[in-house]
């Protein structure tokens, strides 16, 4: 009984953190004439899905500390197994997340995934040996997979080129908040109960998406106009906002095409877009955001820093909760590549930081006494700056730069390879450290965030501002590919008589 209760205490919270986020966005909003209340509940709904992102892929972080001490009582290799089966499952639902999202909608995917990450959490929460948690990680690294793809394109589709950076970074700052979950859960709750909030949160993604609309885009590939009209002006209302009416427009104009040719693939709008979104989610990956986030408790503990571990880990995932909320509010003034670049720089100088102090603290194991607030200082600064660009700006920036008919592919793909990297890096990251010591695995990652930002400032175009069809044409080199835009008077009067 006193489980239970402490698990609604933690539902309750979770709610409350979940509405305070809407409260705030919906007040700046509002104040800033920045996003329609519906469009606003609508992508506050569909992103309720990235908070199962974001619990899942730190459950394994508090979760296994409280295994140890029951039946199931991993070793460090099945500990690293439990963390990884996540990503193994994330790379098959990124690989056929593009089909799906093309042959049954983006919102048909997040509806019918909820189901099976339902599966997922309870195989984990009843689970008598380690296989039955392997299994339910694989499946919800399924679901993740799938999210990770469906639901950055669904925001990116129903947004206006001068909201779509605010709402984009949504996904991050909702994955932040599973992050919450995980650890303030982890910290009062045994695994299997945090595996059982996980199930209770599908289903209510589930119900949460229910009132809302299809995207326009996918509605038109599949010959309904009619029905994109009405999505759009559900979304915003009858309005004749100009950026309203280019939306409407841009997805009045896609291709009703479903069938890619192979010579399409070899289109610098296809490879281009393919090429810079793995870029993009390799650096977030190398740059040790996951392999930070994984093993923050046992972090903590081996650097025998001052601080309670499981205190540690809720402080830095509230201060990556608030830092991309700012993010939010700030990526359509300052850019993508200017973000990138600030977050490239900030992160590689916190794990420099945390290399010198473990490398010295090893040397002079008084230092832990004197100076055991570092760590946690250094995790702090990192994941601000990885909350800045690298965390939020890749997801955004992938459906951003893909066109509307290949971005499941390209979407899906960009997917598969950031869960192979997020494999790789948590496998690796205990073999590293026993390799070369915790200094040396951060200092290698600060290589790779020193490297991200020459990435950004040499290869990656500027989309801030952009319509969907100025990014395309800029891939193309200078090629027209924007259609006529049709006259939508007539279409939107029918729709209001009707």
């Amino acid at each position: 009984m006193v489980l239970q209760k402490i698990s609604i205490l933690i539902i309750i919270n979770s709610y409350k953190t979940l509405d305070s986020s809407y409260i705030i966005l919906r007040y700046l909003h509002r104040n800033l004439k920045m996003v329609n209340r519906r469009l606003n509940c609508a992508t506050t709904s569909v992103l309720v899905n990235a908070i199962t992102v974001g619990l899942a892929s730190t459950y394994s972080s508090t979760a296994t500390e409280s295994m140890k001490s029951g039946k199931l009582n991993p070793d460090d290799n099945e500990v690293s197994w439990i963390g990884s089966f996540l990503p193994l499952g994330a790379i098959v639902g990124g690989l056929i997340a593009g089909y799906l999202a093309n042959a049954i909608g983006r919102k048909g995917v997040m509806m019918n995934l909820s189901l099976l990450l339902v599966g997922g959490w309870l195989s984990i929460a009843y689970a008598s040996s380690l296989t039955f948690v392997y299994i339910g990680r694989f499946i919800t690294g399924i679901c993740c997979g799938l999210i990770c793809v469906v639901t950055p394109m669904y925001i990116v589709e129903v947004s206006t080129p001068e909201r779509r950076g605010n709402l984009g970074t949504g996904f991050q700052l909702f994955i932040c908040i599973g992050i919450i979950i995980s650890s303030t859960a982890g910290k009062f709750l045994p695994w299997d109960w945090v595996a059982i909030c996980g199930a209770v949160l599908a289903l209510i993604a589930l119900l949460c998406m229910l009132p809302f609309p299809e995207s326009p885009r996918w509605l038109v590939m599949h010959n309904k106009q009619a029905d994109a009209v009405h999505a759009v002006n559900f979304l915003y209302g009858n309005t004749n906002d100009p950026s309203v009416n280019e939306l409407l427009s841009e997805s009045l104009t896609v291709s009703v095409k479903n069938i890619i040719a192979p010579q399409e693939i070899l289109h610098p709008t296809f490879y281009k877009p393919a090429l810079f979104s793995i870029g993009l989610m390799f650096f977030q990956q190398f740059s040790g955001s996951n392999a930070i986030l994984y093993y923050t408790v046992k972090i903590f503990k081996e650097a025998k820093s001052s601080v309670d571990p499981m205190m540690g880990n809720l402080w830095v995932a509230l201060v990556m909760y608030f830092s991309t909320l700012f993010t939010s509010f700030i990526i359509d003034v300052i850019g993508r590549k200017k973000s990138l670049y600030i977050s490239g720089f900030i992160t590689c100088v916190s794990l420099n930081i945390m290399s010198v102090y473990l490398l010295l603290s090893a040397r002079n194991p008084s230092l832990k006494e004197l100076y055991g607030w570092i760590p946690l200082l250094c995790l702090i600064i990192y994941i601000s700056g990885f909350s800045i660009g690298l965390g939020p700006i890749p997801w955004l920036m992938m459906s951003e730069m893909s066109p509307t008919r290949v971005r499941g592919l390209i979407c899906g793909l960009g997917t598969a390879c950031s869960w192979t990297f997020v494999f790789i890096i948590t496998k690796s990251f205990l073999q590293i450290e026993a390799a070369v010591g915790d200094f040396g695995a951060y200092w290698i990652y600060s290589v790779f965030c020193l490297l991200s930002c020459f990435f950004a400032l040499i290869f990656l175009p500027e989309t801030k501002g952009k319509t969907m069809e100025e990014i395309e044409n800029y891939f193309s080199g200078g090629e027209s590919q924007i259609h006529p835009l049709p006259d939508l008077s007539t279409e939107r009067d029918i729709d209001q008589e009707s």
